[in-house]
């Protein structure tokens, strides 16, 4: 077989992820192997559509196709998302019609899931035989149990191709819409001293969403700030270098204005909104820069104390991957205000739904309303910090020391622990435990009772 491996990393040929391409190829002498460094390359793709169509032919003749990357916010780095816009874009996607691939990532495993949903959704999009992924741990490919893992990944793979086998499509395909919103007059405004940030990536094209901004705007007596990252000094991608990790000071730190352009988000937003339109099935790669990008900051919340709110040109609900995704970046730390879009292709509706969204932004951040986790964050918040206390901690010291003096390393107290051991050795003893079983529902209210009846005494009922 003939096998293309699509390689995501910044970091090419010294890719943690690329190593175990390296290692079937080592494995399984009788198939050639391909590398394509898509990151090292982008920008020849970019400027000339000949090199891209060059890339496409080297697809379609081969047997098969995978997809290789490390995982960066929840997705594929920014800039192997901009191969994938080039090719629909250039309508190249017959060169990857029926081909048979698979999907290889590293991470610590935060989101990867959302990661894999997304670049699935992209090879039924492009009509190829999606057969399965396998996502692994940074250092899996030192452990023997993970290379036997690796290897039966590839042999699947061989069995798809040497068999023709037939392979299913999870997602719909996506529907198109030529809708114009235009705005009416706007008769009511809402006054308040809070700063508001919008970021967004509008373009000449992005008629929608600009009028949707502008929406927003009219309604809003007080500070409204729009940022364009299309107007932001980027000289290039996260290179996944880690120099972050020490003191959070990029490698680019002062060779552009990124880290500037974030800092004043921090530093004078009380509301951060995130405007931007759906492309493929994400936003697009250039918004994927901004968060990658951030990660100057690495696993901390830096937009703790934040109301954050999404405008959407765009179906969102055919895209409850991309949804969860950017639920992902709110929590107890940060508030989602929730999402505004221009699906419901009535401009008077639309005009509804944003005043609705103004006016809960600016309630939200003056009552400091912030709602509480929900699985996402809390199972997020989890996994890094067993990672950070552990030995990435030793890597990554200024998350080390956010999360120590910010009291997110252990949140279960010695008293907790304590009554725990207690009742599980009470727990043993069958008199206690039927006894217990016996009440269990009442004493599961016993102390919400209470409240009630504290409440009630108080008189606090308005």
């Amino acid at each position: 077989m003939k096998i293309i491996i699509l390689n995501g990393s910044p970091k090419s040929e010294k890719s943690v992820t690329l190593q175990s391409m390296k290692y079937l190829e080592q494995n399984y002498k009788s198939h050639e192997f391909e590398y394509i460094h898509v990151i090292k390359e982008i920008k020849k793709y970019e400027e000339n559509v000949e090199e891209l169509e060059s890339l496409c032919r080297k697809v379609r003749e081969a047997d098969a196709i995978i997809w290789s990357f490390p995982l960066y916010h929840a997705l594929v780095p920014s800039y192997y998302k901009r191969l994938i816009e080039l090719i629909f874009e250039n309508n190249l996607e017959d060169y990857f019609l029926e081909k048979y691939t698979s999907v290889f990532s590293t991470s610590i495993h935060y989101a990867d899931i959302h990661a894999h949903n997304y670049i699935r959704a992209i090879c039924e999009d492009l009509g190829m035989n999606y057969i399965e992924y396998l996502s692994h741990d940074m250092n899996d490919l030192i452990k023997e149990k993970r290379r036997k893992e690796l290897k039966l990944f590839f042999e699947n793979l061989q069995t798809y191709v040497n068999e023709g086998l037939t392979t299913n499509n999870l997602f719909r395909a996506l529907s198109k819409s030529t809708f114009k919103y235009k705005s009416g007059e706007t008769d009511k405004f809402i006054a308040t001293t809070k700063k508001i940030i919008i970021i967004t990536d509008a373009e000449e094209e992005d008629s929608n969403l600009k009028e949707m901004i502008n929406k927003y705007k009219s309604y809003i007596k007080g500070s409204v700030e729009v940022l364009n990252l299309h107007d932001v000094d980027i000289k290039g991608p996260c290179l996944g270098c880690c120099k972050c990790a020490a003191e959070n000071i990029c490698a680019y730190h002062d060779k552009d204005g990124y880290r500037k352009f974030l800092d004043y988000v921090i530093d004078n937003a009380d509301i951060v909104i995130f405007a931007g339109t759906i492309k493929d099935r994400y936003l697009s790669s250039r918004f994927k820069l901004y968060y990658d990008r951030s990660f100057c900051y690495t696993h901390i919340p830096f937009l703790r104390g934040k109301q954050i709110g999404y405008m959407i040109s765009g179906k969102l609900s055919e895209h409850q991957n991309l949804r969860q995704i950017l639920e992902l970046y709110t929590g107890e730390d940060r508030n989602l205000i929730g999402f505004v879009t221009d699906e419901s292709e009535d401009s008077d509706i639309i005009d509804k739904q944003i005043y609705t969204f103004a006016k809960m932004s600016i309630s939200y951040c003056e009552r400091n309303y912030f709602k509480p986790e929900t699985f996402l964050a809390v199972a997020s918040r989890k996994l890094f910090t067993d990672a950070i206390e552990g030995e990435l901690g030793a890597i990554f010291a200024a998350d080390y020391k956010y999360y120590k003096e910010n009291g997110m390393m252990d949140k279960t107290s010695l008293r907790q622990k304590l009554q725990g051991k207690v009742m599980r050795y009470f727990m043993g003893k069958e008199r206690f435990r039927k006894e217990v079983q016996k009440n269990t529902i009442d004493y599961m209210i016993t102390s919400h009772k209470k409240v009630l009846e504290k409440d009630k005494v108080k008189g606090n009922v308005k």
